[in-house]
């Protein structure tokens, strides 16, 4: 009985190893980075008593007419800031509200990243109730919008912006 029994345990042992080791200990294949972005906002005032709600925003397009501050255009919205934060980071590859499941951030260039509040007590997707606070400039150019480019299986870093909220940027048009 013991022989059956330990003859048994050692046709399981083989055919238990025979279908586990695919390929020993080689390493796993590399997989690509995802594309994406990440950075930093940094709060440098007091937030007012007015703000419901604080959101990165990013648009495929220049924000160049109120037109153009519509959901089609509108490709990256954060889950919501806190309010308070002194300093909030951030990536593409986190949850998000827009897109709706996190993961690789299409490839391409983005022309408005801003942070963005509202005061009105319930959400609202009119331009009219939202108000930049921050903008992402590139190379410290502050007199125009940076770009964003995402470049594929890459991750942009140092996407960086400052809020200070007495002293707001130029509004797009329509609000």
């Amino acid at each position: 009985m013991i022989k059956k029994s330990l003859l048994l345990f050692l046709l399981f042992l083989l055919m238990f190893l025979h279908y586990s080791c695919d390929h020993g200990i080689s390493p796993l294949p590399e997989q690509p980075e995802l594309s994406g972005f990440e950075g930093t906002i940094f709060f440098t005032s007091t937030w007012p008593d007015s703000i419901r709600r604080t959101y990165l925003v990013i648009f495929k397009n220049p924000l160049l007419q109120a037109s153009d501050f519509v959901i089609f255009n509108l490709k990256y919205l954060s889950k919501e800031i806190p309010f308070g934060t002194t300093v909030y980071k951030f990536s593409s590859l986190d949850t998000a509200i827009i897109p709706v499941s996190p993961g690789p951030f299409e490839a391409g260039e983005y022309h408005y990243v801003a942070v963005a509040h509202q005061t009105t007590e319930e959400l609202s997707l009119a331009r009219k109730d939202w108000f930049v606070s921050g903008v992402y400039y590139v190379n410290n150019d502050t007199s125009k919008p940076g770009i964003l480019k995402i470049e594929e299986n890459k991750i942009t870093r140092n996407v960086n912006i400052r809020v200070d909220f007495n002293r707001l940027p130029t509004q797009p048009p329509g609000g």
